[in-house]
């Protein structure tokens, strides 16, 4: 056997010998994203619990995606969370006791040991912030949010529907798809959303921490979360029928609050998991507050959100979608058929 003979030989037993795959951060992405079929999973066919986890955990990667996506559009949130953290306050001491002001009053008129006592014990102070010009600038900002959190939420919700039928997703070019079809509705009822959000946000905030002055605060701290849980329940229909037909949105909103009773059995469900979601983030912040902190911005936005697509988009499928092979024109027809 000559030498070429013996290279060639050499050459066939690199080919056959397998190759040592290197590492790469990104495959456990691609390999997610790309691992199956999406429609074997019949989740609109099957809209069950099993199908759900087994289709967010498929996609996991466009969850994340489209969290980022969200957070990015609604970047006056930013400017709340600085105006929040006191960062930009002035700094002051305040007492921690309210006992402090009794004592302090009665400390004019008494100079003992035991006051003295009294004092270093309920006269501890802490450190505070108080608003100041650059506070209310950045709460001035954070209203942008008034104009954006429609945008943001028609274009996720696309994103979480195509999830849902197995399409294929493009997150960033999806989301600007949509939004420039439905400009006009996503920036009104973003608007009206966003007001309606921060209304309910301020009423359970402040009957919470006055609940125990009476009964009757106690009583509305009650209906009020009712309300706000319908209300969150209609405002995932509203947003999916907002670019899956052509409705007027004053009939988007009445028939988002049929569905709240038509649909109770899996509106009940997406309120169970929601919970469920947001107490673990809950937890785990309590546990360790930086990863908890993270959690908001990478996936715990958008698991909510497509917990309510979820359940939401196969009610509407069934009394709204015109399933009919002759009848191309079934926008025209679902308001009929859902009132």
């Amino acid at each position: 056997m000559n030498n070429y003979e013996e290279y060639d030989e050499y050459e066939e037993e690199l080919e056959e010998a397998p190759k040592k795959k290197k590492f790469n951060i990104f495959d456990w992405y691609f390999k997610r994203e790309g691992k199956g079929d999406p429609d074997d999973i019949n989740a609109l066919e099957q809209p069950n619990i099993k199908n759900f986890f087994k289709l967010a955990w498929r996609r996991l990667g466009k969850l994340m995606s489209a969290n980022i996506i969200f957070i990015v559009a609604n970047f006056p949130i930013f400017f709340l969370i600085l105006a929040m953290s006191g960062i930009l306050g002035e700094r002051a001491y305040a007492p921690l006791n309210q006992q402090w002001g009794v004592l302090k009053g009665a400390m004019l008129f008494e100079q003992s040991g035991e006051m003295s006592g009294y004092i270093s014990l309920f006269g501890t102070k802490a450190s505070v912030s108080v608003i100041n010009t650059s506070t209310i600038v950045f709460f001035c900002l954070t209203l942008l949010l008034l104009f954006t959190m429609g945008f943001a939420k028609v274009g996720t919700t696309y994103i979480y529907r195509n999830i849902i039928l197995g399409e294929p997703i493009f997150p960033f070019a999806d989301f600007w798809y949509i939004i420039k079809r439905n400009i006009k509705q996503s920036l009104i009822f973003g608007f009206i959303d966003t007001l309606i959000i921060a209304m309910f946000a301020y009423n359970i905030y402040f009957l919470f921490i006055n609940y125990s002055v009476s009964t009757m605060n106690s009583i509305m701290l009650f209906f009020t979360i009712c309300m706000a849980t319908i209300y969150l329940i209609a405002r995932n229909y509203a947003y999916i029928m907002i670019f899956t037909f052509k409705l007027p949105l004053k009939k988007i909103i009445k028939n988002a609050l049929y569905f709240v009773i038509l649909g109770v059995k899996r509106n009940m469900a997406g309120v169970f998991f929601t919970l469920l979601v947001v107490g673990l983030n809950l937890l785990i912040f309590y546990l360790y507050v930086p990863i908890g902190s993270i959690f908001p911005f990478i996936i715990t936005i958008a698991l909510v959100d497509f917990i309510g697509v979820y359940c939401a988009y196969p009610n509407i499928d069934k009394y709204m979608v015109d399933h009919s092979k002759d009848d191309e024109s079934s926008s025209e027809t679902v308001t009929e058929s859902a009132e």
